[in-house]
């Protein structure tokens, strides 16, 4: 008996990669804004009476007005205390224990004061006068994050441990349940979000050139992929397991499809271009390329010496280990590609595929 051991999604879109906290922040932002903004435009539009002064202001101004309340409400939400920043960072790893709401032993902060007036001898006068500078409370607070990350780091997985695993169930939920409504209705536009598995590549990558990981201490594990993308129609299959592999305890499965091209749908139109500028320039967001992804470009007729025929994977794939020179060139090559798609143009046109496996 052939049994299942995953499930394959593939479409090809029109899109733009964005960061799925960025993504988060501003739907809920959006969606918290909407009352409000349905409101300044209907006064603008249709107000009466003498004192209706608003009717007379340009729409370029009603527009900038709306940018500042999303604004506003999207810097809320991204310091919201257990919101969508806090549980990002500690799925992907980047977090610190000052970083998690608990309650401070007062050690911690006695310490941080004894270490402040010791590194700072120049704020105690002659006549025992402690006199702080203007970056006194600056300080302090760097002081007793520093204080806190050495203190909790014992127990650093257990603050997170949650947050790290409910995350892409949160984040599934959040978007069927509001994301791509919002996204849909207001901007014609959908959503596509998967979790990556990194490879040493990618996770090597992030931790020396992302300041985001410069203090971390855990391995990189999974990433968050979102994508705006123009509605289109999705292809799904099973990937199967075969029944003597799996006997053998080889548990090896190998899954064949093809789907045919609508050559209608390589141009995006004018009015597709113009819901994503839209949507990008009201949600706030930039293109924002992940070193896991993108990183080769398909071509149905490339070069007649191209040196990258058409393979099949096999089974077991040699990893070799590359020198410190090496690695050094190939960081610096990524890290040209990535600027180089983030500043071209977008939408483009790409193949997205997900994969979830399962035993």
């Amino acid at each position: 008996m052939v049994s299942e051991m995953g499930d394959t999604t593939a479409a090809l879109v029109w899109g733009v990669p964005v960061r799925i906290l960025d993504l988060l922040c501003s739907v809920d932002a959006f969606h918290k804004a909407i009352p409000t903004i349905q409101t300044l435009r209907l006064c603008n539009r249709f107000g009466q009476g003498e004192n209706a002064r608003i009717t007379k202001l340009p729409k370029e101004l009603i527009g900038f007005i709306e940018e500042e309340l999303l604004a506003m409400h999207r810097q809320e939400e991204e310091s919201r205390d257990c919101g969508w920043a806090q549980k990002y960072r500690c799925f992907e790893g980047s977090c610190r224990p000052s970083q998690h709401s608990i309650e401070m032993d007062p050690s911690i902060i006695d310490e941080a004061f004894e270490e402040l007036y010791e590194e700072h001898p120049e704020w105690l006068h002659m006549d025992e006068e402690t006199v702080h500078p203007k970056e006194f409370d600056e300080l302090l607070e760097a002081k007793l994050d520093e204080k806190c990350d050495e203190y909790y780091e014992v127990i650093f997985y257990e603050l997170c441990s949650n947050n790290k695993f409910e995350w892409p169930c949160d984040v599934k939920k959040h978007i069927a349940s509001k994301g791509n409504e919002v996204v849909r209705k207001h901007f014609g536009l959908d959503l596509f979000v998967m979790q990556e598995n990194l490879d040493e590549t990618a996770a090597g990558y992030l931790m020396s050139h992302d300041k985001a990981f410069a203090r971390g201490d855990r391995e990189l594990q999974q990433a968050t992929i979102c994508y705006l993308v123009i509605p289109s129609k999705a292809a799904r299959w099973k990937v199967r397991l075969d029944p003597m592999s799996r006997d053998s305890g080889d548990y090896f499965g190998e899954s064949a499809n093809s789907m045919l091209l609508d050559r209608n749908s390589l141009d995006p139109t004018e009015e597709h271009q113009q819901r994503f500028a839209r949507a990008m320039r009201q949600l706030g967001l930039k293109p924002s390329v992940h070193p896991s992804q993108l990183q080769t470009a398909l071509s149905a007729a490339p070069p007649i010496n191209a040196s990258s025929p058409l393979t099949q994977t096999t089974v077991h794939r040699i990893i070799e280990m590359k020198s410190d020179e090496e690695v050094k060139k190939r960081d610096a090559a990524m890290t040209n590609r990535i600027r180089d798609l983030e500043q071209s143009q977008w939408p483009k046109l790409m193949f997205l595929v997900n994969h979830i496996c399962y035993e």
